[in-house]
């Protein structure tokens, strides 16, 4: 990367928002096992659509690969530069709008933690259909991009059943904005569709618009033993298809026997798999 590109973003997003800095760039070259290493140029970290936008049209015209990081949960090298990238970072994004109890949505930036979008749900009384362990760092951009599921994917299905409209900034520069306020829109391309899932290929997704559901009116959590697989997945059939059911997680020996360790918590079966 010349000189020139650095400058470029600095003017485009601020120059306490671009470094070139090694230990920095080091540290955000890495993926979260450790396992998979690669490298980087620069680091930028727009603030708004229209500076996202503005960097990857720059960096386009200079030739510069690009590497979007959201959160940096990936445990498959998703966020892990290849040809010394320029790294673009959400982290900025992060503007949460009013819950709307009546449509039962919400308007995020796409750097916001899913912790933050489940407390707030929370807070109106409502909630949102996924979950994962990661919610405090994983952001809802990044699972958009990668379409992930979760926990609660039994009941509500992946994310990208959760996005209602989107913000998505073009290599060209240009910002596309898809949102309806119908709740069943059948009008034009289903352009989330297209960008879910598809992990920044296309365009980086800037916002979201992110469905809401009612929150349960009790919860009961079952912790069950099997002896052999064949059993486990047979009862998760008949689970997938009850009413009512919010999630389902799969516990090996494994994780059973941690429990126990540290928790003095026997496992429900003394089998190789529990559930």
């Amino acid at each position: 990367m010349t000189e020139t590109l650095t400058e470029t973003l600095a003017g485009i997003v601020g120059a306490g928002y671009v470094t070139t800095d090694p230990d920095v760039l080091d540290g955000r070259c890495v993926d979260h096992t450790g396992r998979y290493r690669g490298r980087a140029t620069a680091l930028v970290r727009p603030g708004t659509a229209d500076e996202v936008a503005a960097v990857l049209r720059a960096c386009r015209d200079a030739g510069a690969c690009v590497t979007v990081q959201g959160g940096r949960t990936s445990l498959v090298a998703g966020t892990v530069p290849e040809n010394d990238d320029i790294l673009l970072s959400t982290e900025r994004l992060t503007q949460v709008g009013a819950v709307d109890t009546v449509e039962r949505r919400i308007s995020v930036g796409a750097g916001t933690p899913l912790a933050v979008v489940q407390r707030a749900a929370t807070a109106a009384g409502l909630v949102f259909g996924v979950d994962l362990a990661a919610r405090e760092s994983a952001t809802v951009g990044g699972m958009a991009s990668t379409n992930a599921g979760g926990l609660r994917t039994v009941r509500y299905g992946n994310m990208g059943e959760q996005v209602l409209g989107l913000d998505i900034a073009l290599p060209d520069g240009s910002v596309v904005h898809r949102h309806s306020r119908v709740r069943r829109d059948n009008t034009g391309y289903d352009l989330a569709a297209l960008f879910v899932g598809a992990e920044g290929t296309l365009g980086v997704i800037t916002a979201l618009d992110l469905r809401l559901h009612p929150t349960p009116t009790h919860r009961i959590t079952a912790i069950c033993g099997f002896a052999d697989l064949d059993a486990l997945v047979g009862a998760g059939r008949i689970f997938r298809d009850l009413d009512g059911i919010a999630a389902l997680e799969l516990i090996d020996a494994r994780a059973s026997a941690l429990t126990a360790e540290h928790l003095a918590w026997p496992p429900p079966s003394k089998a190789p798999g529990s559930c």
